[in-house]
């Protein structure tokens, strides 16, 4: 079965031209996807709550519907990584 994504944040562009968006899996993971610069665009790769900077972290949660939030903390708290 394909594991569908949760929810997904995006922030604002950098000079209204680069992505940077995260997604929340079902299982836990979280996939970042961004552009470094006009000819690399949309990169991915899972990434782990400690290699989202704590500023990043706290938009993504106070964003998050409350349908979802306790799941996107679990998933965003870095002594969480340190149980699985």
């Amino acid at each position: 079965m394909e594991n569908h994504y949760l929810w997904a944040y995006y922030f604002p562009m950098k000079k209204g031209e680069f992505d940077n968006e995260y997604y929340f899996y079902e299982n836990g993971k979280i996939l970042h996807v961004y552009d470094k610069s006009k000819t690399k665009v949309n990169i991915e790769e899972f990434v782990s709550a400690s290699d989202i900077p704590e500023h990043k972290r706290q938009q993504i949660i106070n964003a998050c519907p409350d349908e979802f939030k306790e799941r996107i903390i679990k998933m965003l708290t870095i002594d969480h990584e340190h149980l699985a």
